[in-house]
């Protein structure tokens, strides 16, 4: 029997990376809509042509975003396809959830 486990230890989640459309839509998302500092670029290490956007949600963890200028963004419903992310859900007092489908609203945002 081999000394190795059939499991992999994990210690909790590093971060999570979203395919994204251009950069300042993002950092305009992330950083000025959901208030999430902007952390640092780099290239993505698969494909130089898209930048590597991380940004700080505040929990010891991060988000991170591909973008790439020749994505437009695609407003609607991500595709119900195996491996897409269904939703992602932040935690935020509950006065601020009062307030949210409004200010979605007025941003232009849609939401469920």
């Amino acid at each position: 029997m081999s000394t190795l486990s059939r499991t992999i230890p994990t210690q909790g989640l590093h971060h999570i990376t979203l395919t994204g459309a251009g950069r300042q839509i993002t950092l305009d998302f992330w950083e000025g809509i959901l208030g999430m500092p902007f952390v640092f670029e780099q290239p993505n290490l698969d494909n130089p042509d898209e930048s590597h956007l991380y940004f700080d949600p505040g929990d010891d963890r991060l988000i991170t975003v591909f973008c790439d200028e020749t994505r437009a963004p695609l407003p609607g419903k991500t595709p119900i396809v195996p491996g897409a992310v269904h939703h992602i859900a932040f935690s935020v007092s509950q006065a601020v959830s009062i307030h949210l489908p409004e200010k979605m609203d007025a941003l232009g945002i849609a939401h469920s």
